[in-house]
């Protein structure tokens, strides 16, 4: 029996197999520098003309092009949402965004089938990493996201599924490192969730199948990289589109929000994209303060360059974690459409991250406080902090980290693999 360790992420995905019996990340695709990599951007792309489905920075790359069709990203956020049980339509078809993760889960495991042949043809077993909480505040929709992910999977040709905490899987990882019984404090903050784990670990206990004993608590917020893209987006970019702009004649009232709180999230981006709503926008002019932003807004959604922006500030965001300024580009998003207006490019800085993420930031610290709490623990108790997720590159959750466990040994894993890693760990203990 055949059997693999996935990690299917908000904004990345991975997936671990044995090869020549060692533990391997999959080389799923190429970037633009012609080199492999293990991750693949959680992305489809469904091409309009060839009717061809796209995965990961192929899917991207097409949509950014200009070609015609509809990139899906951030699918995971939908599980433990009262969207799951929902389709889209793509051309004249309606999906279930079960179906639509289903492709990408396929495409996955196809990649490692071929990957471990001759080794083996077939990866009949998998464990799955999840989220403490797909749902913070309904247990009824979390169990009902594991449910509609292992039915998924199965549907994929997986016939044992299973599941483990993503903070888990990294302090599965991580132990292979420790050389000394230690209280651990695993902090895994993704694409879509922030995620804690507080367990003992010691290279006595690292092969323990049972670990039960060794689990001290674990918590999370549905809270990550999505958001704080969101966040930067509203604070730094949307006011160049007229978020914020006051309406002419009416005292006290703006541009309605929607709109722009619409344009920074990746799912409801293409909803914008309705010939009705370019309408209400066009209603619009004849009251607001200043007509070019507007005039920008309507160019960028008629000519459907909402998730172009939406990578950019992103990237941004990334850019962000080494530098003091970052440049969002938004003379490049309308090189090639003739506008009632030119547009400025746009510079974000540290400060700007900073405070649109203040908030955030706040609340995922508060949950780390309360994952101390239900086990016990001060933060002094901590031994070692250890790091996962693409998140915890920003400064300032690196500063809130040192700040809070001055005393710890702090540990940065693998930004994106160490998850991965960790459920194929999982995945031999149970199946083989």
């Amino acid at each position: 029996m055949t059997f693999c360790g996935l990690d299917f992420g908000t904004s990345n995905s991975t997936i671990g197999v044995l090869k020549n019996n060692a533990h391997t990340m999959v080389p799923l695709e190429r970037d633009p520098a012609n080199d492999w990599q293990t991750t693949l951007p959680s992305a489809l792309f469904f091409g309009f003309e060839d009717d061809q489905v796209s995965f990961g920075r192929k899917a991207i790359g097409r949509y950014t092009s200009g070609e015609a069709g509809r990139l899906l990203r951030s699918m995971k956020s939908l599980l433990g949402s009262s969207f799951m049980d929902d389709s889209t339509q793509v051309k004249n078809r309606f999906y279930k965004f079960d179906e639509i993760i289903g492709f990408f889960i396929s495409s996955l495991r196809r990649q490692a089938e071929a990957f471990v042949q001759p080794d083996t043809t077939a990866l009949e077993s998998v464990v799955i990493g999840r989220p403490v909480y797909f749902n913070d505040t309904d247990p009824a929709l979390d169990r009902a996201a594991e449910e509609h992910l292992a039915a998924i999977a199965r549907i994929a040709g997986f016939k044992n599924v299973s599941f483990q905490f993503e903070p888990m899987a990294a302090a599965l990882d991580y132990e292979r490192q420790v050389v000394a019984e230690e209280v651990a404090l695993i902090i895994d903050i993704g694409g879509g969730t922030s995620d804690f784990t507080l367990i003992r670990l010691s290279p006595d206990r690292h092969r323990n199948a049972d670990r039960k004993s060794d689990f001290l608590a674990n918590h999370g917020i549905h809270l990550g990289g999505t958001d704080f893209d969101r966040r930067l987006s509203v604070a730094g970019i949307m006011p160049e589109f007229g978020y914020g702009m006051p309406l002419k004649d009416r005292p006290g009232l703006n541009m309605p929000g929607h709109y722009y709180f619409d344009l920074a999230t990746w799912h409801k981006i293409h909803l914008l994209y309705d010939r009705r709503v370019l309408m209400e926008l066009e209603d619009f002019r004849p009251m607001v303060s200043d007509k070019n932003k507007l005039d920008q807004l309507i160019a960028l959604l008629a000519h459907r360059r909402g998730h172009q922006l939406a990578s950019f500030v992103e990237q941004a965001k990334i850019d962000l974690s080494n530098n003091s300024e970052a440049l969002v580009d938004l003379k490049l998003l309308f090189k090639d459409i003739e506008t009632r207006t030119s547009i400025n490019n746009c510079t974000l800085n540290e400060h700007q991250l900073q405070q649109s993420l203040r908030f955030d930031i706040d609340r995922i610290f508060t949950t780390l406080d309360e994952t101390l709490k239900m086990a016990g623990l001060t933060r002094k108790s901590i031994d070692t902090v250890f790091t996962t997720g693409g998140s915890t590159a920003l400064p300032m959750i690196q500063a809130r980290i040192e700040s809070a466990f001055p005393a710890a040994r702090r540990v940065a894993g693998d930004l994106y693999n160490s998850v991965g890693s960790g459920l194929l760990m999982e995945a031999e203990l149970r199946y083989r």
